[in-house]
């Protein structure tokens, strides 16, 4: 069960005589012969839970993405219409993708039945997931085609692989 902690604030009014209040202070610089006002009191209560939404950062961390995959800032869709990067779109695009660590691990073990030279088509291609994780199994340029929709996605795409051709 967590545990929260919740702080109160005193102020020193008079010598001995102090109030409830919204901030704590800072320390004074006196003369070191009376006492400051840095009093809090601490109450603590146990809660069943708390929920708090992840960061997009979090969630792309989760998913085995690099730190700021789909922070891409402002972007331009096909109809050359510029955007701004939103928490939504990127939940969203998130939310739509795959995890990696698994792919990883299965892209290592195709290598022995894959051969010499593989490529790879991405269908659905999304924010770029699966081309990340073919490219760092078998080299760059081994992603050389995908295929999305969502506007956003495939502007993520187009920063991460700019190469790529797209259909």
């Amino acid at each position: 069960m967590p545990l929260v902690i919740e702080k109160k604030a005193f102020a020193m009014q008079r010598i001995g005589e102090y109030k409830e209040s919204e901030q704590a202070s800072t320390m004074k610089s006196r003369d070191y012969k009376d006492a400051t006002d840095l009093i809090t009191e601490k109450e603590t209560k146990n809660l069943r839970w708390i929920v708090r939404r992840l960061t997009p950062l979090e969630d792309e961390r989760l998913q085995g993405f690099p730190d700021g995959w789909t922070d891409i800032g402002d972007w331009i869709d096909e109809n050359e219409k510029k955007h701004k990067t939103s928490d939504a779109v990127r939940y969203k695009a998130l939310g739509n993708s795959i995890a990696l660590p698994q792919w990883y691990w299965i892209f290592q073990k195709m290598k022995s039945y894959i051969g010499e030279n593989p490529t790879l088509g991405s269908l659905f291609d999304g924010i770029g997931g699966f081309p990340l994780v073919f490219q760092s199994t078998y080299g760059e340029g081994t992603a050389i085609w995908g295929s999305e929709i969502d506007s956003f996605c495939v502007a993520v795409t187009k920063k991460h692989f700019p190469e790529k051709q797209r259909g």
